[in-house]
């Protein structure tokens, strides 16, 4: 009670009860937070929050005494994993998803398969498995917010392995949330010039890149699948404006690319084209090369060859685009 003798949160039982359950649940102590949430809806079944955290309890109880019979190490973690995406479907099917139980079970999952996954980098000497181990351990830490350790695990990935989209779109995210605005911008379009489908567009809740896919839905809400047309759009719209140094392997390399890609898409149907994701991959490399040619090694002759491509592969798009810039129309 306060000085007035009104009831206040803190004399709530119910409320004290179903967050000393949701710490119980983060702890992994399923079982206790299955009785303590039993007591409670005994008491009030409609208080809110008690139905969902019984359900997410209950489902991890069953799968308690596996967990602790499992190897330390990757099997745990993977299991865990595997489990948790039962529970992302289970949670969507009982509307859990977003509940204080869901988050509560969350932070416990990853924090637990985190330790595991430590376990089994220190334990493993194949540089194979050791990258697969430190990328699903920047995974995991990017779940739990835990930005500053996602960036340590996946930079040494970086470095020490090698680079991939799905990656590189991680670290892209925990430098945007580190607010580093700039690598994380020249993240994200490195890693979609890699290979967007390898991108878990769930894992990324940076604004530029919800900034980008709301432009892509509103100008073109047919696109099926937006992470493909992000670089382009990012382009267009100066969201990636921050630009990679290219040496020359890299400029090789990407030339090598856009004339294979080149070679396909001459040969295609319109239809084809229609239903692959050839035009904004193409595009995409182009653009790259233009940056390239305009701001790093500048050649007239060649940024017009990209620009009268880029015009006869999608003018709608490029027209207004060049319109607007003097140097390149």
């Amino acid at each position: 009670m306060d000085q007035d003798g009104q009831l206040t949160f803190n004399d709530d039982p119910l409320l004290t009860g179903s967050n000393e359950a949701f710490r119980l649940i983060e702890e992994g102590n399923f079982f206790a937070a299955v009785e303590k949430l039993d007591t409670l809806m005994s008491s009030n079944p409609d208080y809110p929050g008690l139905a969902e955290g019984y359900r997410a309890a209950k489902f991890w109880q069953n799968r308690k005494k596996t967990i602790e019979e499992l190897n330390p190490g990757r099997d745990t973690a993977d299991f865990l994993m595997k489990q948790w995406e039962e529970f992302t479907s289970y949670a969507e099917e009982k509307d859990l998803s977003g509940s204080t139980a869901y988050n509560s079970v969350m932070r416990y999952i990853f924090f637990t398969a985190s330790e595991h996954y430590k376990i089994a980098f220190n334990d493993r000497e194949n540089p194979t498995d050791n990258f697969t181990l430190l990328l699903q351990l920047g995974t995991c830490f990017l779940r739990l917010g835990e930005y500053a350790h996602t960036i340590e695990a996946l930079e040494y990935a970086r470095s020490s392995y090698r680079s991939n989209a799905f990656l590189l779109a991680l670290l892209g995210e925990a430098y945007f949330h580190k607010n580093d605005i700039p690598k994380s911008l020249l993240y994200f379009r490195e890693a979609f010039l890699i290979d967007p489908s390898e991108i878990d567009l769930t894992l990324i809740k940076a604004r530029p890149i919800h900034d980008i896919i709301a432009i892509i839905k509103q100008e073109n809400p047919e696109i099926e699948d937006v992470r493909e047309w992000i670089p382009i759009y990012g382009f267009l719209h100066d969201i990636f404006y921050v630009k990679r140094h290219l040496n020359s392997q890299q400029v090789e390399q990407l030339k090598r690319e856009i004339y294979t890609l080149e070679q396909n898409y001459q040969t295609m149907s319109k239809d084809r084209i229609r239903t692959s994701n050839i035009v904004p991959r193409l595009i995409n490399k182009y653009l790259w090369m233009l940056d390239y040619f305009e701001f790093q090694n500048y050649d007239f002759e060649s940024i017009a060859d990209i620009r009268s491509r880029l015009l006869a592969i999608d003018r709608d798009k490029f027209e207004p685009y060049f319109k607007n810039k003097p140097g390149l129309s």
